[in-house]
């Protein structure tokens, strides 16, 4: 169990994003809304520390936004404040996205130094008219520097972020992304499609065809070679899309897929506490203010029922390559998932997508390129 910590800020938008954050101003309202908010977050944790009780967390993760943008020095003195007031475990597991360009060497040994033990940088592509195409603000250069200063702070478990599907990438420069990731040793890397959401920029541009993407066969050539020179290079693959070396799977990730508790804090943060799915409202003064009267502000909250919560764990469950366990879902629910799943369980074996062995059910090779339909039949 563990905690996800939202930070909604960027220096800018990319053109694919459609996660919740807000590009900051000038550095002197910068910094005093980053203060205004870490005060709201600890007024949230504090709260949720009451409804967690005692329960050992294991991981603290903090997405965004770019976490990296926040200064060092307050970002590991909310950590410190999180590992006092919350009961993690002696040493969990905790990690930071971080943009290639926003660390230092100072900053990576003060988050160090507070106990992140786990940097998700933002790669995504080793060219740099890739990365411009996107809008991304680093350079290729910068990646290989950053995970330099990363490992220097004593920062060894490093996960390097790509994507695939980009404006203009072919088979030869997603294999030179793959190659020069790999020369770096990163202990995790997740490798992404890109995915157009409605009203971002760059879906915009493609529906005007001032883009154009790689195909779905490209995008599924992409994602075979990915698999193949992963998987040569030693890294197991463990989910859709993520790879891992051996024992450097991201136990916070992991909560998900197995769809267990964890404690969502900030503006647009999710949550699954006691059994209710929460949503924060993804506003940041709304936030800020929400926590000076002390009371959560949700856009959704929902206590689930056991269906559903069957439904979710085998939903999100199928995404891990070893699949569920019949036996673990039986001690969970009481009731095997062939009791409940049979018959999309045999219409989905049928297809050839999903397989049963050594007590799991899990995704064929077939079934990794159709893991939404998958995932869709047990939602009932």
């Amino acid at each position: 169990m563990g905690v996800y910590v939202h930070i909604p800020f960027c220096e800018h938008k990319c053109s694919y994003c459609d996660f919740h954050s807000i590009v900051v101003g000038d550095a002197e309202s910068f910094s005093r809304l980053v203060d205004s908010y870490l005060v709201s977050l600890r007024r949230e944790a504090l709260y949720y520390r009451e409804l967690w009780g005692e329960r050992p967390l294991q991981t603290l993760f903090f997405g965004g936004g770019t976490p990296s943008l926040l200064p060092p020095e307050k970002l590991a003195s909310f950590i410190c404040f999180l590992r006092q007031e919350l009961p993690f475990t002696a040493e969990p597991e905790i990690t930071i996205e971080a943009n290639p360009h926003s660390l230092t060497e100072q900053g990576a040994e003060i988050l160090a130094s507070a106990g992140v033990n786990r940097v998700s940088l933002g790669a995504q592509a080793f060219q740099d008219h890739l990365l411009q195409a996107i809008g991304r603000k680093h350079v290729t250069a910068q990646i290989a520097e950053s995970v330099g200063m990363l490992r220097r702070a004593g920062i060894e478990n490093i996960n390097l972020d790509l994507m695939f599907g980009l404006p203009g990438q072919g088979l030869p420069e997603w294999r030179d992304s793959l190659e020069q990731a790999l020369a770096l040793e990163p202990a995790h890397l997740s490798c992404y499609a890109l995915t157009l959401e409605p009203g971002t920029p760059l879906a915009t541009w493609q529906k005007a065809g001032l883009v154009q993407l790689p195909g779905e066969d490209e995008q599924a050539d992409m994602y075979d070679l990915a698999r193949r020179l992963l998987q040569r290079a030693g890294y197991e693959h463990y989910e859709i899309s993520n790879f891992s070396l051996p024992g450097r799977r991201c136990e916070h990730n992991l909560l998900y897929w197995h769809n267990h508790p964890f404690i969502g804090l900030g503006s647009g943060a999710a949550g699954y506490v006691n059994g209710c799915r929460y949503v924060n409202a993804p506003d940041v003064q709304a936030h800020i203010q929400t926590w000076e009267r002390g009371q959560p502000r949700y856009v959704q909250c929902e206590q689930l029922t056991i269906d559903q919560q069957m439904d979710e764990t085998m939903m999100v469950g199928m995404r891990l390559l070893e699949g569920v366990a019949e036996e673990q879902f039986r001690l969970r629910f009481k009731v095997s998932y062939r009791d409940v799943y049979q018959e999309a369980i045999d219409e989905l074996a049928a297809r050839g997508l999903v397989e049963q062995v050594g007590g799991r059910l899990r995704v064929t090779e077939r079934g990794l390129l159709l893991e939404n339909q998958v995932s869709a039949a047990f939602l009932r």
